[in-house]
């Protein structure tokens, strides 16, 4: 297991990306300002802002030695992101969106966690959710389910159904960036895409039990917007890792069995065969009668030094299903099952 530094001077180094979030970006600022640990600097990304938004970045950077605004012409969170990474001072960094708002408690939480597990590569919290959208019942699920991940296993265990932490909570040792890469600027979720790439290099994960963050969801939030954060753009990069690690760890006597017959969940597993996964075969709780599809009933799917399952229906209390079936007959996750979305 990885060892980490445990020096770090100055203490965090947040980056803080904008664009033309207007008032919101002040609160974003401010929140970081009324931080209980006092040792950080934050680097706002100027990325092609509004007239008010880089008006507001300007006053701040005069009002505080500690705040320092950069112009990342490039216009992606990625490309600013890196920016930021590439002024940064600090061994640990801190993330930080503009819609949002860390409580005082965040800088100094994470600090103390990252001093005494060095062991630990990056470290989020939980969040408060918040929207001004009606019918945002969806996203606040999900932001339930990514609260009750907390443990590395927890994170890694999901790492295939959704992103486990949100993206603003994080922080993590700069020396993760030395060692694999800056962000992926390509179309893709960058953030998702940089946590698969840590898991895969064996970076272990931690959730702060307690919500940190307000994390705001409005309409004109990049990850509702922006053709990166699509539903297919998550499922492109997200089976591009699974098939990866399928190909790594799954042993040629052990068949890939996959849950669900349904279009959907078979446009999915030809997916992953074209990323040359060998799945040899579908199941789920009520027989079908496709030629196509080779059917084997659930019931006889007991031995686990013999199949591999492998879930790929997203629906709400399956995963959890399929998981109390299998574990009582003594299959174990990430060895002989795993749950993806």
């Amino acid at each position: 297991m990885k060892t980490f530094s445990k020096t770090y001077r100055p203490g965090v180094s947040v980056i803080l990306p904008f664009s033309c979030p207007g008032s919101k970006l002040e609160d974003a600022i401010r929140s970081i300002i009324k931080q209980d640990f006092r040792d950080w600097e934050l680097i706002l990304i100027n990325n092609n802002a509004c007239e008010i938004s880089a008006a507001v970045a300007d006053w701040y950077t005069k009002a505080d030695h500690r705040i320092k605004q950069i112009y990342e012409p490039v216009q992606s969170v990625a490309h600013a992101m890196n920016t930021g990474l590439c002024h940064a001072k600090s061994d640990l960094v801190a993330r930080m969106d503009a819609d949002d708002i860390s409580l005082p408690e965040r800088l100094h939480k994470q600090v103390a966690y990252m001093v005494a597990n060095p062991e630990t590569g990056a470290v989020a919290t939980q969040t408060i959710f918040n929207s001004d959208i009606g019918n945002s019942e969806g996203f606040s699920i999900y932001v339930e389910w990514q609260n009750s991940i907390i443990t590395h296993r927890e994170h890694y265990l999901s790492r295939f159904i959704e992103s486990p932490l949100a993206q603003p909570t994080i922080m993590f040792r700069k020396e993760l960036i030395n060692l694999y890469g800056y962000y992926n600027t390509g179309n893709m979720p960058e953030d998702y895409e940089l946590w698969l790439r840590w898991f895969e290099k064996g970076v272990r994960f931690y959730k702060i039990p307690r919500p940190l963050l307000q994390w705001n969801d409005h309409s004109e939030r990049l990850t509702r917007t922006h053709k990166n954060y699509s539903i297919d753009a998550f499922l492109n990069i997200r089976y591009e890792y699974l098939a990866r690690w399928l190909n790594n760890n799954i042993v040629d006597e052990k068949k890939i069995i996959v849950c669900g017959t349904s279009k959907n969940i078979i446009r999915k597993a030809k997916q992953l065969s074209e990323l040359a996964v060998n799945i040899y075969g579908f199941t789920d709780v009520r027989p079908i009668a496709t030629p196509s599809v080779n059917f084997i009933p659930h019931r006889e799917l007991t031995d686990p030094k013999k199949y591999f399952i492998l879930n790929l229906i997203s629906k709400r209390g399956v995963g959890k299903a399929i998981k109390d079936h299998f574990g009582a007959l003594g299959f174990v996750e990430g060895r002989d099952f795993i749950l993806a979305g």
